[in-house]
């Protein structure tokens, strides 16, 4: 009796290991089957940014550029808040399947410093560079403040109040680079994102707007918005219109130049390689559109194309430039050492660190 019913229930887990391991294998089939037919529907792009700043714009712009080389619609709809902390968040809690991308700037480097989240860019993302900018200081036409040193000489004696996309952000990190340079307190004014920061100085909320060049553009170029200077190291000449360096009046910021924001894509990291791999090949033929080119030069952006090694690297590179930045700023909410994020001098050493591995080559 007992010989028979051990029987049993020997045959009773055969068959239970047999049925788990077709379901697995099941499974991993349909998996590969759905790599292997992606896309199959229109995928998602949330920008972590208001409308019509410069990541939503060139974001909007590369993916029209991607569309057709991977053979896909793609919908792309902003989720502002917290230096795109909001929309991360909402990203990663979506499928793994390759339909839900995030659009940010910054690889993210902010997030962590910030106390915004606590997932690792490198860890979380695969990253797809679309282009950078440069940081802009601008005014009314009518300003008092004619010159980027009457704006030094003026925060000396009152506070002067500063428009940016957002506390913790590029902006407020190069604004933070230059105060601190030059000797002078700001009073920041955070908005939701670079368009929205960019009209509060139009609409008389505040003195200058701290905002990217790409984001001030087609305001200089109509003549109400006044440039300052740009955080570069030589004249800056757009359209005939020629823009100061601001290590004319900070020459210690010469270390710094050029300063500005890297608009990235990011793909959750656990995606199957098969469509990362499609995703890639894609982003390499889109960044080669002559369409995209035309958007970049309008918005005073410059194209920088990064292998997927070189983007995971530069993702934890940047987000240690700006957490040590951030504390030796006094800003960051976070200490870095606490987070295991090494030292500008010291990433050559770290990197790579022991549990990190290339999902693409």
């Amino acid at each position: 009796m007992n010989s028979s019913g051990n029987l049993n229930r020997k045959g009773s887990v055969r068959v239970f290991c047999a049925a788990g391991i077709a379901v697995l294998l099941l499974g991993l089939w349909s998996f590969a089957a759905l790599a292997a037919d992606w896309p199959t529907k229109p995928i998602k792009l949330t920008i972590g940014y208001a409308v019509g700043g410069g990541t939503d714009v060139i974001s909007r712009a590369f993916v029209q550029s991607l569309e057709g080389p991977l053979k896909a619609t793609i919908e792309a709809g902003n989720m502002a808040g917290s230096v795109a902390a909001v929309a991360t968040e909402f990203v990663l809690k979506r499928p793994n399947d390759g339909y839900a991308w995030l659009g940010t700037s910054n690889y993210n480097k902010f997030l962590r410093p910030m106390g915004y989240h606590k997932g690792l860019p490198w860890q979380d993302w695969q990253w797809f560079m679309l282009g950078s900018t440069y940081l802009g200081w601008a005014v009314k036409p009518d300003s008092p403040l004619k010159t980027f040193q009457d704006l030094l000489d003026t925060a000396k004696k009152r506070p002067i109040t500063m428009s940016h996309s957002g506390i913790g952000g590029i902006w407020h990190e190069g604004d933070g680079i230059m105060a601190k340079a030059a000797g002078i307190k700001v009073n920041y004014i955070p908005y939701k994102g670079g368009a929205p920061a960019t009209m509060a100085v139009l609409q008389g909320e505040v003195d200058v707007v701290s905002s990217g060049m790409h984001e001030q553009i087609e305001f200089l170029k109509a003549g109400k918005l006044r440039n300052l200077a740009v955080f570069v190291d030589k004249p800056m000449t757009v359209e005939g219109m020629t823009f100061e360096p601001v290590t004319k009046y900070v020459p210690s910021l010469k270390a710094y130049v050029p300063f500005g924001g890297d608009i990235t894509m990011g793909v959750r990291r656990d995606t199957p390689v098969d469509i990362l791999q499609k995703i890639q090949a894609a982003y390499l033929k889109a960044m080669e559109d002559p369409k995209y080119d035309a958007i970049l030069k309008q918005n005073v952006a410059y194209k920088v194309v990064q292998t997927p090694a070189e983007a995971d690297r530069m993702s934890a590179f940047k987000e240690s430039v700006t957490a040590w930045t951030f504390k030796d700023l006094g800003i960051a909410k976070v200490d870095p050492q606490t987070l295991g994020i090494p030292k500008p001098e010291d990433f050559d050493k770290w990197w790579p660190p022991k549990d990190y591995a290339p999902r693409l080559k």
